[in-house]
């Protein structure tokens, strides 16, 4: 009987000690911080054939694949912190000739080549599910500034398109998981997309003639860009806790 008692006794703690284990929890971060690199497609009116585009009047802008880099910040709002603010800083190359070359991977195209610099601020809001888990997941939009330079090489308008500044729209998607027990490292994967120019456009000589007016193609050329983003996030302010 004795025994019996002993072992029920220890069964009775180890399962208090279970318990207190599976009530052991973490705080959602504060704040989020990170660096992601990033394979682009060119979409919309910026999609096309760099042998194509050889006025500046062409309906598109020649681009295909491009590769780049994002920094960014999220700032948790409220207790669960599910709501975010977001600002990030991005620079994506743009570069494409026609070759066959392998996504994202161009670094010797052969004229003529479409090559554009894109570099990007963007500040929005973020709704993140299940921040204080492993695995979460999140959603986003944001207002981005954007500016555009191109680089072209053997097409009739190289010289003639002007650095442009331009603000567009991005929405962003994406899954994180901590690596670590105390959730304050992890990995994520993103999909990203940024129209960049909703407000800016510019019909001119040696703009880039992305308005609906004249001089030009005679409609809005947009300039869009679809992300894949693989990135390592940095948590702040998580903290353990026992659920009561």
């Amino acid at each position: 009987m004795r025994k019996l008692v002993l072992v029920l006794v220890c069964l009775f703690i180890g399962a208090i000690g279970v318990a207190n284990v599976n009530a052991q929890g973490y705080t959602p971060p504060s704040m989020v911080f990170g660096l992601s690199i990033d394979g682009n497609l060119a979409t919309n009116d910026a999609h096309g054939s760099a042998l194509d585009n050889t006025t500046i009047s062409s309906s598109t802008y020649g681009m295909v694949w491009g590769r780049g880099a994002t920094i960014y910040g999220k700032f948790g709002l409220g207790i669960r912190k599910n709501h975010r603010l977001t600002v990030s800083a991005s620079y994506n190359k743009m570069i494409h000739d026609d070759s066959g070359e392998i996504p994202f991977f161009n670094f010797s195209p052969v004229e003529p080549y479409t090559n554009y610099d894109v570099l990007s601020g963007a500040f929005g809001y973020e709704y993140a599910f299940n921040p204080r888990c492993k695995n979460k997941q999140y959603i986003g939009f944001a207002v981005t500034t954007n500016y555009i330079v191109a680089n072209n090489k053997g097409l009739a308008y190289t010289a003639d398109i002007e650095n442009s500044f331009r603000v567009g729209l991005q929405v962003t998607s994406g899954y994180e998981w901590t690596l670590d027990k105390a959730q304050q490292y992890g990995l994520f994967i993103g999909l990203r997309y940024n129209l960049t120019n909703i407000i800016g456009t510019k019909n001119a000589d040696g703009s880039l003639n992305d308005g609906s007016g004249l001089p030009g193609p005679g409609f809005w050329r947009r300039i869009g860009f679809l992300s894949l983003n693989l990135g390592f996030n940095f948590y702040t302010g998580v903290k353990p806790y026992r659920a009561k």
